[in-house]
């Protein structure tokens, strides 16, 4: 016998030695049973001889659905789900439910049973169903709510993953106001690419009414409206993000620079930066400072700018900036020195992470408002310190 049958038939003894209880009650009870103590040694005979498939299905039909085997024949298909068995627990949890005898309590937990089944096989619209069922049986219904809104977002039903949080939020009392916002921005977006910007305006107001730190909205929002070419409506959008959270500044700001540009309003991009740099923003902002600083004076202004902050704040971005501007200037001799140096922090930036998960530390390369790992929304944010912002 391979190690991974003995395995295999070593779970299986706690299933026979439970099978062997309730037909020794029985018998106890004087009402033993022939058929059944064979299909008891028949199942045995089928884990002696290494059969453990066979076994499982004789020792569950040993289990007489009752009153005292229900939470067996559930723990069982739980257990199944959880090894990866999924299509043995989906048998015998829709066993369960087509016995008349079985109390409605009893249904509705085998009926929950079998949604969780079908989810882990991606069944999603006969699970949908069965929790939609669910709703109306007080004991379930919360753990239906939460599973329909995974369903919905796994399906990117962002309408009915509404509808459902704010019903989850209502019956439980737990804050949903984040993950709605994400759905209307979901819902935003999709329309803006189907080019019904009106509609798309109207989701994006409704996540901000939601959620009024939502820096996505607002992203959204600007990034709409200069699409439309309000750029002052553009401004004023991004600028909001400086109240809700100023460490997603960078994603805004080359539309920012786009925007003030396009009214022609170089002093009002550079004070909008100043402020910026007042209320606590990131290396990104002062690099973009610097920019306009070298312009407008030369580049010694802007690298004791970027010293200043460095001082205070070190940090790999800002020292690559300024390397740059020293490069310029240096002695011919020192010039491939500083060139290497400036490719190895290149090189050290472009490997690192820009994002991390705030709840499972998941690490990113790219934004994601909902977590990959862990599901969260809102957990994702921008990396601080010397490797980040």
């Amino acid at each position: 016998m391979n190690q991974w049958l003995l395995y295999g038939v070593l779970a299986l003894l706690p299933l026979a030695a439970l099978s062997g209880f309730l037909m020794g009650r029985k018998h106890r009870k004087g009402k033993q049973d022939n058929r059944l103590s064979s299909d008891y040694i028949k199942g045995l005979n089928y884990l002696l001889n290494e059969q453990p498939d066979k076994a499982v299905d004789t020792f569950i039909d040993l289990l007489k659905v009752d009153t005292d085997t229900v939470e067996t024949h559930l723990a069982l298909g739980n257990l199944f789900r959880k090894r990866g068995e999924v299509d043995r627990s989906i048998r015998l949890h829709q066993n369960l439910i087509a016995r008349p005898q079985l109390s409605s309590r009893d249904r509705n937990s085998a009926l929950f049973q079998l949604g969780l089944d079908y989810n882990a096989v991606g069944m999603y619209d006969r699970s949908e169903k069965l929790f939609k069922e669910l709703l109306s049986d007080p004991v379930h219904k919360n753990e239906s709510l939460v599973q329909l809104l995974n369903i919905h977002q796994l399906t990117r039903d962002w309408d009915d993953a509404t509808k459902i949080a704010e019903e989850l939020q209502s019956s439980l009392g737990v804050e949903q106001s984040k993950p709605i916002a994400h759905f209307y921005c979901e819902l935003a977006a999709q329309k803006r690419q189907d080019g019904d910007i009106k509609a798309a305006l109207s989701n994006v107001k409704k996540a901000l009414t939601i959620n009024p730190d939502s820096v996505r909205a607002s992203l959204l929002q600007g990034d709409i409206h200069l699409q439309q070419k309000s750029y002052k409506q553009a401004i004023k959008s991004y600028q909001r993000i400086l109240q809700q959270d100023i460490a997603f500044l960078p994603e805004a700001l080359p539309n920012i620079a786009e925007a003030y540009s396009n009214i022609k309003d170089n002093s009002g991009y550079r004070s909008f930066l100043n402020k910026s740099l007042d209320a606590g923003a990131g290396v990104s902002v002062l690099v973009e400072l610097s920019k306009i600083i070298q312009a407008e004076k030369d580049d010694r202004a802007a690298a004791e700018l970027i010293g200043n902050f460095l001082k205070e704040r070190p940090s790999l971005k800002g020292l690559q900036r300024l390397i740059t501007l020293h490069i310029e200037h240096a002695q011919d001799s020192a010039k491939p020195s500083l060139q290497l140096l400036d490719d190895i922090v290149e090189k050290l930036i472009s490997k690192k992470p820009r994002y991390a998960c705030h709840n499972c530390g998941f690490e990113t390369k790219a934004i994601y408002w909902q977590c990959p790992s862990c599901k969260e929304w809102s957990s994702v944010k921008p990396i601080k310190g010397i490797e980040g912002e």
